[in-house]
Parts: C-alpha cells; structure tokens; sequence
C-alpha cells in the first residue's frame, strides 16, 4: 500500500512540475510580446507625431496598454500562487449506510444467539420437568417420600439447596479424581513391582 501511495504522491508530483514548465514558457512568451508591445508602441509614438487615423489608433493605445498590464499583474500572481507547494488531502469516508449495516448486523446475530440459547435453555427445562414427572408416576414409596423430601426442601431454602447441590457435586468429582489418581498409582506400583522382580 505504501508502494501505491508513493506512486500515486510521485505522479501527481510530476504532473504539478510539468504544469509549472508550462507555465513558465507562458510566461516568457508574454513577456516576449510585453517587449516587442512597447517597441511598437515607440513606433507608434513615432507616427502620431505624423497624425491621421494612427493618431487615433494611438489614443486608444494606452488604453490597450492598461488592459495588457492588468492582464500581465493578473497571471503573474497565478504563477506565482501555481509555484507554491499544493497540499493535497485525502478523505476516506466510510459511509454512514455502512456503519448502520454494520451495527444492525451485529444486532442480528446478537438476537438470534439470545433466541437460540433460550430455546436450549427452555428444551433443558422441559426435559428435566418430564423426567420429574415420570419419576412422581412410579408407585415406590421411599421415591415419592424422596421426591417429596426434595420439593419442600426446595421451596423452603432454594439458595441454600442450589448450594448444597453444587457443593456435593464438586465433592463427588473430587472424590473421583482421587479414585482416579490412586488406580493409577497403584497401577505404576504393579509395573515398578514386576520390573524388580
């Protein structure tokens, strides 16, 4: 990308020179006719001391001769306002349609995670309210006393039920990983046994 910058800055670099050269031959072809202007305008001067329409021609000269002036004042300050470095800027906009796509987009799938995340949440819910119910059709009767046990424990202290819940969960995966971690050891204890042997 700086590669194309810097051919872009150079080309246009050259362009403003090769303006420039052009409007300095301009210039000295101007000036060259501002020269042989005011020879003629000596020549002029010459035949109106003769009179006849010259003498006309020549009242009106300095009149012509304010207008060329004027014109050689006016492109010398458009030269010199051309030699002087022109900063150029660059704007790269990106549009506010895009921004606003860009945004709704984002909204979009922000929604559609939300609404897929509720429906798996509400399906976990409806299975488990289904595995509950079919656990209260059965006719044991330690169960029922069991699932009886679990609902009022649940409507009295649901905080302190969550809780415990948890707590004896992390306990039993403890639990396993140290079953796990002693089969191991004694699984290491065998094969150290048998190489001694």
């Amino acid at each position: 990308m700086n590669e194309n910058l810097l051919t872009t800055l150079t080309e246009i670099s050259e362009g403003h020179t090769n303006k420039l050269e052009q409007h300095d031959q301009q210039i000295s072809a101007l000036q060259e006719t501002m020269s042989q202007l005011s020879a003629l305008k000596g020549a002029l001067n010459h035949l109106t001391q003769a009179g006849g329409p010259v003498n006309q021609l020549l009242i009106r000269l300095p009149e012509q001769s304010n207008l060329h002036q004027r014109l050689d004042r006016t492109l010398r300050d458009t030269i010199t306002a051309l030699s002087r470095p022109q900063v150029q800027n660059h704007h790269h906009h990106f549009p506010k349609v895009a921004w606003a796509t860009a945004g709704l987009f984002l909204i979009l799938c922000l929604v559609s995670t939300g609404w897929y995340l509720t429906a798996s949440r509400l399906g976990d819910f409806r299975d488990n309210d289904t595995k509950y119910r079919y656990l209260q059709l059965f006719d044991n009767s330690q169960l029922a006393r069991l699932l009886h046990f679990v609902d009022s424990l649940q409507r009295t202290q649901p905080d302190f039920f969550r809780d415990s819940v948890l707590s004896e969960e992390e306990e039993k995966h403890r639990r396993l990983e140290m079953l796990d971690e002693a089969t191991r050891k004694e699984a290491e204890a065998k094969q150290l046994r048998q190489r001694a042997e």
